[in-house]
């Protein structure tokens, strides 16, 4: 029989699962460590009340033109889920080496007419990349990064809300029962954000092996036209991390009835900013949509008959087709996503807010 947990503070039942660190009671608030030896103090962002969230919703689809989809009247059902979090600031420098080959155009005036081929340079370049600093997000639960909560993060590293102690704030009863558990550690949140953000280091680190073997051989009056690098090495030093307690972010997710079908808008709980939009796809729109997927598979069908080369008539026939299943799809579809947020960024980001961590 798998052993039940109870709430330390009103004995209440407790979901718990077996990725579970910490949990708040949906009855009382109270947090629960299942982990003790992990404990620490949590903080929580407070949501605005549903009632202003819904406004600023209202507010936002009007300037949008979509005032008729998302009001009062057509909403199903409106819920505040809170999302633990850690942000990791993550600093560090490389060590690089790597051999690129470069290739370059010349050309040779032979007589009458001109001679060009493309010759090939084994550059070798090495030196010091950093520091490469940044803050990484990472979310406190298990197969909850999505795009709508990676925007939550990003909005919140963005602005100046203040996260308190989550036993110093009150909340009402239904976030009490909407906040995720705790499944990562603090521990396993700096190895993930330490391993995105080495990952996106080695990424800028690549290019600048290849920029500069390519002025390199600039330098000598070459006109280069590309480049590849053969072989690299890369090694982090002076790696410094440090993280936040865990913080939880509200997220508030109405849905809402038009016509036959229920559409989404996913919206940052503490300023009532739309993060993610469902919205039904204008008449417009889909007539637009249907007209390119007819002039797609038209012109490219018609370039493909009238082809001198068999494989270049299948080719454009093929691409024609793609071209149109893939504008009718559009066509057809219910509902267009829209992300609106001030951007959806994945990995490791530049932020104000925790740069003071590392200095």
């Amino acid at each position: 029989m798998a052993e039940e947990y109870r709430c330390s503070n009103c004995g209440a039942p407790l979901d718990v699962s077996p990725e579970t660190i910490a949990i708040v009671c949906s009855y009382c608030g109270f947090l629960n460590w299942v982990r003790e030896d992990l404990k620490e103090e949590v903080l929580v962002v407070k949501p605005i009340e549903e009632g202003q969230a819904l406004k600023r919703l209202a507010d936002f689809a009007t300037k949008k033109g979509l005032g008729e989809v998302f009001r009062q009247s057509n909403l199903s059902k409106a819920a505040v889920v809170a999302i633990p979090f850690y942000f990791v600031d993550v600093s560090a420098e490389a060590n690089y080496s790597g051999r690129v080959a470069v290739r370059v155009r010349k050309c040779r005036r032979e007589k009458d007419s001109e001679r060009c081929w493309i010759d090939t340079h084994n550059i070798y370049v090495r030196g010091v990349y950093g520091p490469y600093s940044g803050t990484v997000p990472v979310v406190a639960r298990r197969g909850s990064d999505v795009v709508s909560v990676k925007a939550l993060a990003n909005r919140y590293m963005a602005s100046r809300v203040e996260a308190v102690p989550i036993g110093k704030v009150e909340l009402d009863r239904n976030v009490w029962s909407s906040i995720l558990s705790i499944e990562i550690d603090r521990k396993t949140a700096m190895d993930i954000a330490l391993d995105t953000h080495l990952d996106s280091m080695r990424e800028m680190v690549e290019n600048v092996i290849r920029r500069e073997a390519e002025n390199r051989v600039r330098m000598r009056g070459e006109n280069v036209v590309g480049s590849t690098v053969i072989w690299k090495r890369i090694t982090p030093i002076n790696v410094k991390m440090v993280s936040s307690k865990p913080i939880l972010l509200p997220m508030y997710i109405a849905v809402y009835r038009y016509g036959n079908d229920m559409y989404r808008s996913i919206l940052c709980g503490w300023d009532g900013e739309a993060i993610v939009l469902e919205r039904p796809m204008k008449r417009l729109e889909r007539v637009a949509w249907g007209s390119l997927a007819a002039i797609a598979s038209g012109v490219l069908g018609g370039l493909g008959v009238a082809a001198i080369g068999i494989w270049i008539g299948i080719g454009l026939i093929a691409i024609g087709s793609i071209a149109s299943w893939y504008c009718m799809r559009k066509a057809l579809m219910p509902v267009k996503s829209s992300i609106f947020s001030s951007g959806v960024l994945v990995g490791s980001v530049k932020s104000k807010r925790y740069s003071r961590l590392l200095s």
